[in-house]
């Protein structure tokens, strides 16, 4: 029997197995103090029912401000997504209208981010309702400065979502991932490598930043995460180190169950 031949991985060939669409936003940073503005920022309030990066988010009496499960301080704000604003094929993604994202810096920044479970951060989904105002910590602490000035608003709005063509990256691993094939041989090895210089060449990148769907974009070595239920979770959204900055810095994907529509999340620095 003569042997099979191995699979060619020209890139004309396999482009069309390597694009995924992404759906990309177009990002407004917002600030209330006008020594604060420039080229990216431009003057403007906050909306706690809008689709952004910090600021405040929507509270309400059936979704109020969280504390972390370790240390129980409050959790900063990371995130709130609105399932009206997203793309007609991502809205499938959210089960409420807005998905929130809130961050412990003190206990994720102290191994906790290497656990999508963990409990120093929070994923939820709530509805829009009544909302209550945001809790405004130590507002009364006799050690204040009366004098200290409040912090200027610093607020990113999630707008104007369109669609992008992605690709996986170049590294080796992410390839034969995405291929379905076994890089363990050294010949294959040798393809996928030859593949990922022509995509350089032909500038198919990884999109970086804030995105739907798509390819993640890897730090380091290509991951998956496990749902409770063993089945292996998609990424929704995500977060690249050029949009936010959450714990220690890196990327952070927020990632959903296929099978039961659990929702957790996970980071590489």
């Amino acid at each position: 029997m003569a042997k099979k031949q191995s699979e060619s991985f020209n890139l004309e060939d396999v482009r069309p197995r390597l694009e995924r669409t992404a759906f990309v936003p177009t990002l407004v940073a917002v600030t209330d103090d006008p020594d604060y503005v420039d080229d990216e920022t431009v003057l403007g309030v906050d909306d706690v029912a809008a689709a952004k990066i910090g600021g405040a988010p929507f509270l309400s009496k059936e979704a109020p401000a969280p504390k972390c499960g370790k240390c129980k301080q409050p959790l900063r704000f990371v995130l709130q997504l609105r399932r009206s604003d997203l793309p007609p094929a991502a809205q499938a993604s959210l089960a409420d209208e807005l998905l929130q994202l809130f961050w412990c810096d003190d206990c994720q920044s102290s191994g906790g981010a290497e656990n999508p479970w963990s409990k120093g951060a929070l994923i939820r989904e709530v509805a829009l309702g009544e909302p209550v105002a945001p809790t405004r910590a130590n507002l009364d602490d006799e050690d204040e400065d009366e004098d200290e000035e409040a912090d200027a608003l610093s607020v990113t709005f999630i707008r104007d979502w369109r669609e992008a063509q992605d690709y996986p990256s170049t590294l080796v691993e992410s390839l034969a991932a995405a291929l379905e094939v076994s890089a363990k041989s050294e010949a294959t090895r040798e393809r996928l490598e030859t593949l990922a210089e022509a995509m350089d060449e032909a500038e198919l990148e990884t999109l970086d930043g804030v995105k739907l769907g798509g390819w993640p974009q890897w730090v380091s070595e290509p991951e998956t995460v496990k749902c409770k239920c063993k089945t292996v979770m998609q990424p929704v959204i995500q977060l690249g180190e050029s949009a936010v900055v959450v714990g220690d810095g890196g990327s952070t994907w927020i990632v959903a169950c296929p099978a039961c529509g659990k929702k957790a999340y996970f980071c590489q620095q």
